[in-house]
């Protein structure tokens, strides 16, 4: 395994162990020529999977239609396939990695919080190193654990939002696989546009004052960029947004340096290319939340010999990706995968649309237990909070920042942020809400006569999958069923996240 940080002797060397891996240089001690390196006849193509952390999609021009603040995204979306409909199963950083790089559902492969996977989970990456690929990755690496399961050739943590590192690690990782003969698996994952955002305060020696290579063109202020339905117009909203967007403009410049060094090294056109965001932006009813604004995330996928580009709006969940993403190489899949290969959808097959999704939160960063689940179809979401019992508040990351003390200062002299307030951090043990007539989901349905056989419906639908995957909040949710008071155990010494 190569570290990164030995970026300067490897280049110089890297040229040279190239030339000498060559079957001209090889020499046996019989003075003939062999080539030592055992090549694969197969013809394989590369693997580009490039994340982005805690993007709404509401910030992609490619999803919106806005232009100038994604061209890069946008330009790469023009040539691929997007997935508009996809959803994460688990809206939290460290689990919703390693659910989509293990196709697998966070209380399946054991990875429900901040903390590893079970031993043996096979992953992307170690199901393509055990096919001869050459596998990398810059950043995130310890939200992809136990390092068994990822077994990086090549590894750069961090969380430098410069906006070369990821095409400088990917250069590098493109000449060592081409040193070995082998086609590569690069996993680039931006920290952008994760907080501190880009301007913030908290931010300045993080960015380095936002100068030099980490300074965007042409930063937005307060009052340009739209406030998003599910969060209130209020100024420390419009100033947290301005920056938050900035940040998203830098993880765009981000992705275009990636692709430039793609094509520099000759193997573009040679390569699959798919983008993808763990969850929705680190705001209330958001990120760690089953809100749609937590779980929403867009898909984009290029690969060699694709049909023209379409736009899918096919209901699915990033667990999907691995499936989709071995097919495409010719790799068999795992035993007992969660999630379904997109890959008959991609070559004109009638696939049928899938009912519903699941959506699961569990361990939050912090150590406490806070499970919810959402079932959802394209139209409706039901929600069940184990948590929300009357007493317990919620308390996130994102909380941080100035949205919602905005909100929650807000509150004390409006009664209708304070209700919203009020739904965020005491939340409903069980809600309904109709995504299309109200999209923010601020009006919960439960009770509401018109809506009893949709409620009904969603409840027997949520209770047959949990009992189908085995959810550790089967009994929690027929507890609440039978009108009885769900006890949580918290523990957030033994589940907080470790050395972050």
């Amino acid at each position: 395994m190569v570290d990164v940080r030995k970026r300067r002797f490897l280049q110089a060397g890297a040229a040279w162990g190239a030339l000498s891996a060559m079957p001209s240089a090889a020499q046996t001690f019989d003075g003939g020529k062999r080539d030592y390196v055992k090549r694969d006849p197969r013809k394989r193509h590369n693997l580009l999977l490039i994340t982005g952390d805690d993007i709404d999609w509401s910030a992609m021009g490619f999803m919106t239609g806005r232009r100038g603040l994604t061209p890069n995204l946008d330009r790469l979306a023009s040539q691929s396939h997007v997935f508009e409909q996809i959803r994460t199963v688990a809206p939290i950083c460290m689990p919703s990695r390693q659910a989509f790089m293990s196709g697998l559902l966070p209380h399946h492969n054991g990875g429900n919080g901040f903390f590893p996977m079970r031993e043996g989970t096979p992953t992307l990456c170690s199901i393509l190193s055990a096919e001869g690929y050459y596998c990398a990755a810059s950043h995130k690496i310890g939200h992809m654990q136990p390092a068994s399961s990822f077994p990086w050739d090549m590894k750069q943590e961090g969380k430098d939002r410069h906006p070369m590192v990821h095409a400088d690690m990917l250069r590098l990782a493109i000449m060592e696989a081409e040193a070995q003969y082998k086609p590569f698996f690069v996993n680039c994952n931006i920290n952008d546009p994760h907080r501190p955002f880009y301007g913030a305060a908290d931010a300045e020696e993080l960015d380095h004052g936002q100068a030099g290579p980490y300074r965007i063109p042409r930063p937005l202020r307060a009052g340009e960029v739209p406030v998003p339905d599910n969060l209130e117009d209020l100024p420390g909203i419009r100033t947290e947004m301005a920056q938050y967007w900035n940040s998203v403009q830098r993880l765009d410049i981000a992705v275009g340096n990636i692709l430039q060094a793609l094509k520099d090294s000759g193997t573009f056109d040679d390569t699959i290319i798919l983008f993808v965001a763990d969850h929705g932006m680190p705001m209330p009813f958001a990120k760690a939340s089953c809100y749609d604004h937590g779980i929403r995330t867009p898909v984009v996928l290029r690969y060699p010999g694709m049909d023209a580009p379409r736009r899918f709006d096919t209901l699915s969940t990033n667990l999907d990706i691995l499936p989709t993403l071995l097919d495409l190489l010719q790799v068999k899949q795992p035993a007992g995968l969660d999630g379904n290969s997109w890959l008959p959808l991609l070559r004109g097959a009638s696939v049928p649309d899938r009912p519903f999704i699941m959506s699961y939160v569990d361990y939050v960063s912090s150590g406490w237990h806070y499970p919810s689940r959402t079932l959802q179809d394209k139209r409706y979401a039901f929600h069940f909070t184990a948590w929300s019992d009357g007493k317990t508040t919620l308390k996130l990351e994102s909380m941080w920042g100035l949205t919602y003390p905005a909100m929650a200062k807000a509150a004390e002299t409006d009664a209708r942020i304070a209700a919203r307030v009020g739904q965020y951090v005491r939340g409903y043990p069980l809600a309904l809400y109709d995504l299309k007539a109200d999209p923010s989901q601020r009006r919960n349905l439960l009770d509401d006569p018109s809506h009893r056989a949709k409620v009904e419906e969603m409840k027997r639908l949520m209770l047959h999958e949990m009992e189908r995957t085995a959810d550790p909040q089967l009994d929690n949710f027929r507890t609440m069923l039978e009108g009885g008071t769900v006890e949580l155990k918290q523990e957030p010494a033994k589940y907080r996240i470790q050395g972050d």
